[in-house]
């Protein structure tokens, strides 16, 4: 017999509540937009949970086609997981186990698969200390050559390598985060307006040096895309023109990856406002001769 609605969509906000994790907020400030802390779970209690959410919606939200069908919904959940009747049944099992008294009993919806190396506390200790000493450079690719060290191997009797994708899991585990690192508080003296959105900027950009340039280009070769030159002469007639356009390069000193692996609990640090001394590199060139230089 299946279970009660009812029942069910009070064990779907409890799995939710799981997922989601706790409020950063307090009662006595208000939790209004303070978000969540991240659940600490490990990868098999997530999936299912994530399982078991899947299925209670189906069976909860009313207007569908496996609203108040268990087995119905069980089947729809697997499907949406890429999976088949084996993950349908264990799914079930696990809904109706958890409505019943809230324990999520120990069965993989997905079927067997190995363990994670991260069970190792050893190991996952080890490699917690190798990331510190990283420091802003960690990388999944990092991580895989870590772990096929030969020292580190025999160390821990590790007999297998893992993959790019494995390691980007296993920094998630660990607490990292593929994201903009968080910046501290800095104040602004200045407030800076870029040129080249001033009113006299646009003005002459669009009223002066626009229908110059059109008007040269009537008589000047034209090319395709891929530096051909169009057998189709210049339309104007008069001398013809070759323009020559100034191309520049500005490199800058505190050029920096903007997204890297930071820890969720990383404080913000500091950061060095703008963008510091700079570099300008500058050529000019033309469709007719390429790069200037001298003869």
């Amino acid at each position: 017999e299946a279970p009660p609605i009812a029942e069910a969509k009070f064990a779907l906000e409890d799995v939710q509540t799981l997922l989601r994790g706790k409020p950063r907020g307090t009662f006595l400030f208000g939790r209004n937009g303070v978000g969540f802390k991240a659940p600490v779970l490990d990868e098999f209690t997530r999936n299912r949970l994530n399982g078991m959410r899947a299925m209670l919606s189906f069976y909860t939200t009313s207007g569908t086609s496996t609203y108040g069908r268990w087995g119905e919904s069980a089947k729809m959940a697997a499907l949406a997981l890429g999976r088949g009747a084996h993950c349908a049944r264990t799914l079930a099992a696990l809904a109706r186990r958890y409505i019943i008294d809230r324990e999520i009993e120990n069965l993989n919806p997905y079927g067997q698969w190995n363990h994670s190396m991260l069970a190792d506390e050893d190991l996952a200790d080890d490699i917690r200390l190798y990331l510190q000493s990283l420091g802003k450079d960690i990388t999944a690719q990092k991580l895989c050559d870590y772990l096929r060290d030969p020292e580190v191997r025999q160390k821990h009797g590790i007999d297998r390598e893992i993959s790019h994708k494995t390691a980007c899991r296993y920094l998630d585990e660990l607490g990292y985060r593929f994201t903009a690192p968080k910046k501290g508080q800095y104040w602004v003296l200045l407030q800076y307006v870029d040129g080249h959105e001033r009113p006299d900027v646009v003005y002459h950009r669009d009223h002066v040096y626009l229908p110059r340039v059109f008007e040269l280009e009537r008589r000047a070769w034209i090319y395709d895309d891929d530096g051909n030159r169009l057998p189709t002469p210049p339309s104007a007639p008069g001398r013809r023109v070759v323009i020559w356009y100034h191309d520049e390069s500005i490199f800058y000193a505190h050029d920096r990856r903007g997204r890297a692996w930071y820890h969720k609990d990383a404080p913000a640090t500091p950061y060095r406002k703008g963008d510091g001394p700079s570099y300008m590199v500058g050529d000019f060139f033309s469709a007719d001769f390429g790069w200037l230089r001298d003869p």
